[in-house]
């Protein structure tokens, strides 16, 4: 059996726990140790982790800003072979220190990650190549997800994903008649490796939000070529009824609290703009709808309500007054935490 990995904090409690049962005679001393060999503490960020990823940082920002600073004094072939060796010898310093010095050996990778993404605006400069931004921050992506990948490091596909961010929502502002294909490839890949790392819980909570920016910005790249009169109306109700799939779809249980939360976020959000689209019907089905799941015990639907009083208060501002509407909204939370506060008095549980 594989070892659990979990936190000092709740190693500390299991060890706590495990010698009251020690000290009472449930357990005896060899069966407390065996039993607290099956879990791995996880290494958590400490200072010197702390230390070398800042180190990291100066050293890619410096050695960029002394490349940039005296780049008009050097030649395009001392120039090129500048921004090689740098990438290629934090990088093989990096793998040369793993076995030893891990955390320093990853810092190094940091800094070839800084310093691949600097090189590629650099060579695109130097050369005169002619490129939209949002494509280099692709390239750069697609540097990145390898070496996430080769360190096994959830931080590195974090920032893929904040590259991947920029590539898609960029490609709004540099030529509104294309759209970004590369994703689709980026995407599976990208759940695939999400797979391989057990679901981390920011990593997953990223890349789904990519996988809706993907979608929404396909919707409205491709729905008003349809030649729809109301495009945006269609796009939003889409995207509604995707955020109620993904509120109740089912996935892996690591999967499902932060793909649930999205969902009801998403369809919050969409149902928001939609009230000013649809009459008086559809914002009172919602929040019957949204009442029904806050008897469900979702917590995420009394913000979603709270959003929704709001957006009336503007509305109604000219012709009621706002101290009523403060009055119903604050009747209307009371009674949302009394419901609240009975149901866990019951044994009721609580969602999200």
């Amino acid at each position: 059996m594989a070892n659990k990995e979990i936190t000092k904090k709740q190693f500390d409690f299991l060890e706590h726990e495990f010698n009251y049962l020690e000290k009472e005679g449930v357990i005896s001393q060899q069966e407390k140790v065996r039993m607290l060999g099956s879990y791995n503490v996880k290494g958590n960020l400490n200072f010197i982790t702390i230390l070398l990823s800042i180190g990291a940082l100066l050293l890619g920002l410096g050695v960029l800003t002394f490349v940039a600073s005296n780049w008009i004094y050097l030649s395009k072939a001392v120039k090129f072979l500048l921004i090689i060796a740098c990438l290629i010898g934090v990088n093989f310093a990096g793998v040369k220190v793993q076995a030893r010095l891990p955390k320093t050996s990853r810092s190094l990778h940091y800094a070839g990650i800084l310093i691949f993404g600097a090189g590629i605006f650099l060579v695109e400069q130097m050369f005169n190549i002619s490129i939209n931004f949002n494509s280099s921050f692709l390239l750069w992506a697609i540097g990145t997800v390898f070496i996430g990948y080769y360190l096994k490091d959830v931080f590195v596909l974090l920032f893929t994903s904040f590259l991947l961010f920029i590539y898609i929502n960029g490609s709004i502002f540099v030529d509104e008649t294309s759209y970004p294909l590369a994703i689709l490839i980026f995407l599976p890949a990208l759940y695939i490796l999400l797979k391989k790392f057990d679901y981390p819980k920011y990593l997953t909570f990223f890349i789904n939000a990519l996988a809706i920016n993907t979608i929404a910005l396909f919707l409205m790249e491709f729905v008003p070529k349809l030649g729809f009169e109301n495009s945006n109306t269609i796009v939003l109700s889409i995207l509604f009824v995707l955020g109620i799939v993904l509120a109740y779809i089912p996935v892996r249980a690591k999967l499902q609290n932060i793909t649930h939360i999205q969902g009801h976020i998403l369809h919050g959000i969409t149902a928001l703009f939609l009230t000013f689209e649809f009459s008086i019907w559809f914002p009172l089905a919602y929040f019957v709808f949204l009442l029904y799941l806050i008897l469900k015990g979702s917590l995420t639907s009394i913000v979603i309500i709270c959003a929704l009083i709001f957006r009336y208060y503007i509305y109604s501002f000219d012709f009621l007054p706002k101290s009523l509407t403060f009055i119903i909204g604050g009747i209307m939370l009371i009674g949302f935490g009394f419901f609240f506060e009975n149901q866990r008095k019951k044994g009721g549980e609580l969602n999200e």
